[in-house]
């Protein structure tokens, strides 16, 4: 009886180290897939594009995985269980290697802002960004938020005309006395909005969104500071070569700029830092606001939805010669993003 009481309890660890290693090989899955789709050079197309956006929730999935595949560990040390705890761990140590520069940031960043800010040698300025969209944001609650952040310079991506006939009955104007407009009925308009005067650039060309430029002249700073309000078009099915291009195309604008020259593009990019594109634009020599204020996961999209926000699609981008001081993510009614808020300094 003893005997049979002891083969039934190993039965029973058997069936459970099973159950825990299935468990642990579904649930690494999404992490092994993911962040293999991170690592190959070569280009992908709809739905991989749209599903790296996932990557950094994989993160549970992963650390669950792991724990479920030591557990079969500890009930059954047979190879098999060892070999998917190894995996998992592994998986997990590659994907934390990629995200932990969003929100520790790498190379003492912070403590770089806390001393330009304490210095004043810099020239502060507060950029804020939102896309909002073709349902109509709420333009007062929009102008409160951008008073009370102290925003210098507005960008609003999907501009139309009867978002910015309420813009003005709310007291845009007032707020920001400069602006560029590239204002149109199909949803696919933007506008900048300042305090400081503007010097029109033409916007980007041949992008499926109209992307507003213009030259910042700011009290204290001899040369001008570029802004681009960015619109990338969304990797949806056949959309995805308009999307590449156009990250590709910021990139190549934003190195066309006389030397120098320092750079702000802020707004809706579509894409984030587990895209290669977007990782390729960062390379020409920008700073993601959000990473360097150690708030690289904070989520823009879908707001004001039923699904909660989980990707970061909206970034304000900034050349070398700016520092980052701190980043906001602000939700705003009637738009399916949140607005972005970077306070910079820029070398005087």
């Amino acid at each position: 009886m003893q005997t049979g009481g002891v083969r039934g309890q190993d039965r029973r660890f058997s069936a459970g180290s099973a159950s825990l290693w299935i468990a642990s090989a579904l649930l690494c899955l999404p992490g092994l897939l993911l962040t293999a789709l991170r690592l190959i050079p070569w280009d992908i197309g709809t739905p991989w594009i749209q599903l790296l956006s996932l990557f950094p929730a994989t993160l549970l999935f992963t650390a669950a995985a792991l724990a479920a595949a030591v557990g079969a560990v500890l009930l059954d040390s047979r190879p098999s269980r060892a070999i998917v705890a190894a995996v998992a761990a592994a998986v997990l140590v590659a994907q934390w290697a990629m995200v932990l520069p969003r929100i520790l940031p790498i190379g003492g960043v912070t403590a770089e802002a806390a001393a330009v800010a304490g210095s004043g040698t810099g020239h502060e300025v507060t950029v804020m960004a939102l896309n909002v969209g073709p349902s109509g944001v709420d333009a007062r609650a929009l102008i409160d938020a951008a008073r009370g952040r102290k925003a210098d310079v507005l960008a609003l991506p999907e501009l139309a005309p009867a978002g910015l006939e309420a813009l003005e009955a709310a007291g845009v104007a007032a707020e920001f006395p400069y602006r560029v407009l590239d204002v149109d009925y199909a949803g696919t308009g933007n506008g900048i909005f300042s305090r400081f005067p503007l010097d029109v650039s033409e916007r980007v060309p041949g992008t499926v969104f109209y992307q507003s430029r213009a030259e910042a002249y700011l009290p204290g700073i001899p040369r001008g500071i570029h802004l681009t309000a960015v619109h990338i078009d969304s990797p949806r099915p056949g959309h995805t070569p308009f999307w590449r291009e156009e990250l590709r195309q910021l990139g190549e604008l934003r190195q066309g700029l006389a030397t120098g020259t320092p750079a702000i593009l802020l707004g809706d990019f579509n894409a984030g830092q587990d895209h290669r594109e977007f990782r390729d634009l960062l390379a020409t020599g920008l700073t993601d606001a959000s990473g360097a204020a150690g708030k690289g996961l904070a989520p823009t999209w879908p707001a004001n939805s039923r699904i909660p926000q989980f990707v970061a699609l909206d970034h304000v981008l900034v050349s070398t010669d700016i520092t980052v001081l701190a980043f906001d993510a602000v939700q705003i009614a009637g738009t399916d993003h949140a607005a972005i808020v970077a306070r910079l300094s820029v070398q005087g």
